[in-house]
């Protein structure tokens, strides 16, 4: 139900998929520094791990809103979301926001505040 692969740099949109498959009762995940994982690694993530709490998601600079708020509209419970040094907006920072009520957003950005 954990899983942190932090600093993985081989792990692909490949990776992520099998895992959201196979373990779709996954609570927490880490994939922080993981520079080859996309929107589309996310968007499978998000279908398939609805139980989702905690994810950091820090300096994958692949990640756009869109993927971040795919996880947000179907992971709902989520707790944490790490989008430290990731290029995303004010607009999928409220996104989030509205989708997951209790979710503390760790960020870099001083304009969410």
């Amino acid at each position: 139900r954990y899983l942190n692969i932090r600093g993985c740099e081989l792990v692909t949109d490949t990776g992520i998929e099998y895992l959201a498959r196979q373990c779709n009762k996954l609570r927490s995940l880490d994939i922080g520094k993981c520079s080859l994982v996309t929107d589309r690694g996310l968007e499978v993530l998000a279908l398939n791990c609805p139980l989702l709490k905690k994810l950091s998601l820090k300096s994958c600079e692949r990640i756009t809103d869109r993927g971040v708020q795919m996880i947000a509209a179907n992971c709902t419970d989520l707790h944490m979301l790490n989008i430290q040094d990731c290029n995303i907006s004010t607009e999928a920072y409220r996104f989030v926001k509205r989708h997951c009520k209790r979710c503390i957003i760790e960020h870099t950005n001083p304009g969410f505040c």
